[in-house]
């Protein structure tokens, strides 16, 4: 698998295999799959974040077919391990049980209230949800910026790299 490529400006996030894996094995594939999620943690340059794990889910996190809460404990020792091994948390990530997923606006509110309530030097956090299919239609992920405001990836050649965004308009 090689890694994945995601522009937002002049900020490429670059996903490695081991993280994707990480994340991928977590799909909700059945009926009965419950949700789950975990962290981000990279190596940061100005312009570059090469994101080298994805942790969870754990154990004292609650979790059901349409919701995950993390168990925000477990994560801040999470965030205290990979940071003295020079990682940086970088956002989270949640699984949805659909093929091409979408954030709802639960998923941009928790975001949101992470960047304003957290106390970091970045200029925003990531948010990847993990759909059934593989990426790049499987996989959402978004910047949420401290400034306010969610932006989504382009590709090399500008166009939207959450390729799924567009529906056709079904009439009733």
């Amino acid at each position: 698998m090689a890694p994945l490529l995601y522009y937002f400006g002049d900020l490429t996030v670059e996903i490695l295999p081991n993280a994707i894996s990480m994340m991928l094995g977590h799909r909700q594939r059945r009926f009965y799959s419950w949700e789950s999620g975990g962290q981000m943690f990279a190596k940061l340059s100005s312009n570059h974040w090469r994101i080298v794990a994805a942790t969870g889910p754990r154990s004292g996190d609650r979790r059901g077919r349409f919701h995950f809460w993390p168990d925000r404990r477990a994560e801040q020792d999470e965030i205290n391990r990979f940071y003295d091994q020079g990682l940086e948390f970088v956002g989270d990530w949640h699984t949805h049980p659909e093929d091409a997923p979408r954030p709802s606006r639960n998923d941009i509110e928790s975001v949101d209230n992470i960047v304003r309530e957290s106390v970091h030097n970045l200029p925003g956090i990531l948010m990847c949800i993990v759909g059934r299919n593989d990426p790049p239609d499987g996989l959402w992920l978004s910047f949420h910026s401290s400034g306010g405001g969610m932006l989504e990836p382009r590709d090399e050649s500008g166009v939207s790299a959450n390729r799924h965004q567009r529906r056709k308009v079904i009439w009733i």
